[in-house]
């Protein structure tokens, strides 16, 4: 009951006597957090659920990536700029977070999921939608 012990004198009177033998070993263990499991939605998924339009397209790439072509609809915020930005996504709307080939809306949608937000990151990035035959917008 080393943790019962430790709590009582916490809490005890200033007048208590102090037990100064307590060892660091008496501490109680540190809890680590829950493990952030990151949602994936696969382009097939997201192709039939962009018809009810639930939720929002977020494309975490670089500028001259989004140049080459992105998901119509989507919105743009790089990776680094997200932290900065975070208060222009609703926290209560469904996220898609999608880069290249996924390895960076992996993390940022874990980093979001972390932050209180709905996310999810599109497996295989933009080069998966296109393989699906997914809609590109290219600028002009």
């Amino acid at each position: 009951m080393p943790l019962l012990d430790s709590l009582k004198q916490l809490f005890a009177s200033p007048d208590a006597p102090v037990n100064v033998s307590a060892s660091p070993t008496d501490a109680p263990p540190s809890v680590e957090p829950e493990p952030i499991i990151v949602k994936e939605v696969t382009a097939p998924e997201l192709m039939r659920e962009q018809q009810a339009a639930a939720s929002v397209l977020l494309d975490c790439r670089e500028s001259h990536e989004r140049r080459q072509g992105y998901i119509p609809g989507s919105i743009h915020i790089p990776m680094r700029e997200i932290p900065m930005r975070l208060n222009t996504l609703d926290p209560n709307v469904d996220i898609v977070v999608y880069c290249a080939h996924g390895h960076r809306s992996y993390d940022v949608t874990g980093w979001l999921m972390e932050q209180g937000y709905q996310a999810r990151s599109l497996r295989g990035g933009i080069a998966a939608w296109q393989m699906q035959n997914g809609p590109i917008t290219r600028e002009g």
